[in-house]
């Protein structure tokens, strides 16, 4: 399950970052025009959230994703 969200929700390094590695990903699959690029927002502690969930036995939370146009 992914949920998408606002390139604002994610803070300015991370959108910086997002944005450029979507413009790298276009620049890479060599389409011509606009097209839309899906990047995975990272958790902010991923190794320290996955194991505060598997001691409490929590589910694993659905993924965010931004769709950048480039």
């Amino acid at each position: 399950m992914t949920i998408t969200t606002s390139i604002d929700a994610v803070g300015l390094l991370k959108a910086t970052d997002l944005i450029q590695s979507a413009r790298a990903e276009a620049a890479i699959a060599h389409r011509a025009g606009l097209h839309t690029v899906t990047m995975v927002v990272p958790e902010s502690n991923e190794a320290g959230s996955q194991a505060r969930r598997d001691a409490r036995g929590l589910p694993v939370p659905p993924k965010r994703v931004v769709d950048i146009s480039v």
